[in-house]
């Protein structure tokens, strides 16, 4: 039973208003279809379940189509701008403009201009439809322009045509189908002209919300104010999700937008507390608050050259025990977030995120400046993090280079052990072990990190429970690398070819048990962008799995066919040599590497090599 509720989804919150009049709706729908639709026909499914479903005639979706270098639906026309209404007499063309960029403000506010003139309603709600990067890289890429409409541009669109009016917004309700939204910046974005923001804190799968479920349910009660409708909306979504073989990951929030002024009030006065407890001890605070950031749930991708810095909000403030303002902004997220379901392995959020600087990157912070609502205390503070206090010399920056190549101790049982000073172990945010092989070219190539391993911050010890054993699919090692740890679960990601497709395969671990999950593959585009479709391995697939060497390049692993279902489990390691290193992490994300350790693995036998090989 207990399996059973955590597949299906966890509802938390949800609450309905009561019906009211029979009133009119206006659906708006910007379908920017990208590779989404060119590629895997998203879009038609979606429109598809739409058109499944019986209209009255006091309910119509005005329609606009664009972005795809290839529509799968034969009424949408590939080359141009399409605008269909979707009514009680079906589906049909209304306009074919030139080509445009979805992605583009001015597309945008024509759009919404257009809807407003011609289709009024007493209820409207606005759905956005394509890819979404959560804050920093906004939503709606067009694949013809390869661009993005940015928050500020959504906003700025929305003031063209309307005036923002937080006591009666225009929207009802508005709906990102896109993945990473649900942030309290776009939050920010949709505050005066929706009163409910229905979004995903993760990625979501291919299949989006299910059109056939809360349309049907709107066809069916008209009557439902935006509450409701968004209820219905998550009510539906994890059932849809496990259909469509993505719930592991999935979440869904509806956020209660007249919250948004109380919930910026919360978050302003939580980071000028801690920009006034950072004063007294910066880098014991800045160490302590990091930590804290990377413990809590983190969406997207964060990894390389592409982070998305999304972390949720809620259960970072409730960490956050030393700050008294913290149990405030919580407070403000639960009531703000009225209904959240999610999948197994996103059960400890709390339905809304937003932006903390996990690369380090200033460049980060000053994108995050620009946005809606951005906060300008927790702005300082992280400047002051990022940069220092601004007088030359860092306030808090520990210079990693000082415990780079610190030696490895390996006793007689073959553990590795790393000692540091207390002060330095308390100047890092994490810390894990990172092993390789040693190859015929005489190159390290890197199987990856964990994290199980003893830590002793107090004191700065730290020591491996490595016992030669590493992760194998179908008995074929793969890299692993951590992506998120929390007390029941650890995340992992491994690069692989999946039938010649370059993916990133999540990969779950669970503490319990002691047995690995594969969740799910995502497909990786040529700027490695992450897919919404997840694909799950089955029998008949072929795996090249994907290692980094120490000179920087990828290289293939041997390819193999999954002659059986797919199964990861430790495996011993096969005869060579091993590198050993422990891997540590310190606020802006800096890295360094204690000193490496050899091992040589012949059968059965596993012993410390004395000198590099």
């Amino acid at each position: 039973m207990l399996f059973f509720f955590l597949a299906a989804g966890m509802l938390i919150g949800c609450m309905q208003q009561p019906a009211t009049a029979q009133d009119s709706w206006a659906v708006y729908v910007y379908m920017c279809g990208s590779d989404l639709e060119s590629m895997y026909g998203a879009a038609t499914f979606n429109l598809n379940a739409l058109r499944s479903v019986q209209l009255p005639e006091n309910v119509k979706f005005f329609i606009q189509t664009g972005g795809a270098k290839k529509w799968h639906t034969g009424e949408i026309s590939s080359d141009a701008l399409g605008r269909y209404v979707y009514d009680q007499n079906g589906f049909r063309e209304i306009a074919k403009l030139e080509n445009a960029n979805m992605g583009a403000e001015e597309t945008l506010k024509d759009f919404l201009s257009y809807a407003k003139e011609n289709f009024p309603a007493d209820h409207k709600m606005l759905v956005f439809w394509n890819h979404g990067g959560g804050s920093l890289d906004g939503l709606c890429f067009d694949e013809r322009y390869a661009k993005s409409l940015s928050l500020p541009e959504v906003r700025q669109a929305l003031e063209t045509v309307e005036k923002a009016n937080p006591e009666q917004p225009v929207f009802d309700l508005v709906v990102f189908d896109a993945c990473l939204m649900a942030t309290l910046e776009t939050a920010n974005t949709m505050h005066g002209y929706s009163r409910y923001m229905v979004a995903s804190e993760e990625i979501m799968p291919e299949s989006g919300t299910d059109y056939a479920g809360w349309a049907g349910a709107l066809a069916q009660n008209p009557s439902m104010g935006g509450r409701e409708l968004g209820t219905i909306l998550c009510d539906t979504y994890i059932p849809h999700c496990t259909e469509n073989e993505g719930e592991d990951m999935a979440t869904l929030s509806l956020i209660d937008l007249a919250k948004v002024p109380n919930l910026n009030a919360a978050y302003e006065a939580l980071g000028r507390e801690a920009l006034g407890a950072a004063q007294s001890n910066p880098r014991m605070f800045y160490t302590t608050f990091d930590r804290v950031a990377n413990s809590v749930e983190n969406y997207g991708f964060n990894s390389g050259d592409l982070w998305h810095n999304m972390i949720d909000l809620g259960s970072f403030s409730e960490k956050l025990t030393s700050l008294g303002t913290a149990a405030d902004f919580t407070r403000a997220v639960k009531e703000a977030v009225v209904c959240r379901v999610v999948g197994p392995y996103r059960q400890h959020g709390m339905g809304l995120s937003g932006y903390y600087c996990l690369d380090g990157s200033p460049m980060t912070l000053a994108k995050y400046t620009t946005l809606p609502g951005a906060s300008p205390s927790f702005s300082n503070l992280y400047e002051n993090m990022l940069a220092g206090s601004g007088d030359g010399d860092s306030w808090y920056h520990f210079d990693v280079e000082k415990i780079e190549h610190t030696p490895v101790v390996f006793d007689q049982n073959n553990t590795a052990t790393v000692t540091l000073t207390p002060e330095d172990a308390n100047s890092i945010r994490e810390a894990a072990f990172h092993l390789s092989f040693l190859d015929e070219k005489e190159r390290l190539v890197f199987l990856g990190s964990d994290c199980k391993l003893t830590a002793d911050w107090d004191n700065g010890i730290f020591r491996d429970n490595f016992d030669g054993a590493w992760p194998a699919l179908n008995g074929h090692f793969i890299s692993m690398e951590i992506d998120e740890q929390q007390d029941d679960y650890i995340l992992y990601h491994s690069y692989i070819l999946l039938n010649g497709q370059k993916c990133y395969l999540r990969i779950s671990f669970h503490e319990e048990t002691g047995a690995f999950e594969i969740i799910g593959a995502h497909r990786l585009s040529e700027d490695n962008l992450l897919d919404r479709n997840v694909l799950q391995l089955k029998q008949g697939d072929e795996i090249t799995p994907l290692f980094l060497t120490s000179t920087g390049e990828y290289i293939h692993g041997d390819s193999f066919v999954l002659e059986q279902a797919p199964l990861l489990q430790d495996e011993p390691l096969p005869d060579g040599t091993y590198a050993f290193a422990f891997q540590f992490t310190a606020s802006r994300n800096d890295v360094a590497f204690s000193e490496y350790g050899y091992l040589e693995i012949d059968g059965d036998y596993l012993h410390v090599i004395p000198n590099e090989p």
